[in-house]
């Protein structure tokens, strides 16, 4: 008998995680609070996967007609990649906080390079004036970028 992680996810953005034991036949043997309440959400929602964690490798795992779960194939390196694409779709409210600081960090950055480059040009050139514009628009896209990922309204819709 070996202990891993399961993880179901739903149509409505649900993740369920808990330790399951996996039989030498590969059954997996779930916990009766974890087995009532996944016997609850299949009657009212979508599952779209059901994972299971073992030594940092993930497989699938297949329910049978019966309610039994059951160990199936390992995780193609493309399905492994697109469920970490996957994370950066929908980040959660902390990492949210922290894009924006980073954006902001990088907004105040690009204004004292912008900065930097009006008092320290001596002749004015055209490279001299586009590299200033530029580093200014970023800034301010930056700023904006950082005040949106800072905001509440994310937050509210969910």
């Amino acid at each position: 008998m070996i202990t891993a992680v399961l993880e179901v996810r739903y149509a409505c953005g649900l993740v369920l995680t808990d330790h399951v034991v996996i039989q030498a036949s590969g059954r997996l043997t779930l916990s009766p609070r974890l087995s009532a309440l996944l016997g609850t959400l299949e009657k009212t929602e979508r599952r779209t996967s059901i994972r299971v964690k073992l030594d940092g490798v993930t497989y699938r795992a297949e329910c049978k007609p019966a309610g039994e779960y059951v160990l199936g194939s390992k995780l193609s390196i493309g399905e492994r990649w697109l469920c970490k694409l996957q994370l950066l779709e929908s980040p959660t409210a902390a990492q949210r906080r922290l894009n924006g600081r980073f954006a902001h960090m990088l907004s105040a950055w690009a204004l004292i390079g912008a900065c930097y480059i009006v008092q320290s040009t001596k002749t004015w050139g055209a490279r001299a004036v586009i590299e200033t514009a530029l580093l200014c628009v970023a800034s301010v896209s930056l700023f904006v970028i950082g005040h949106l990922c800072l905001s509440d309204s994310h937050e509210s819709s969910q």
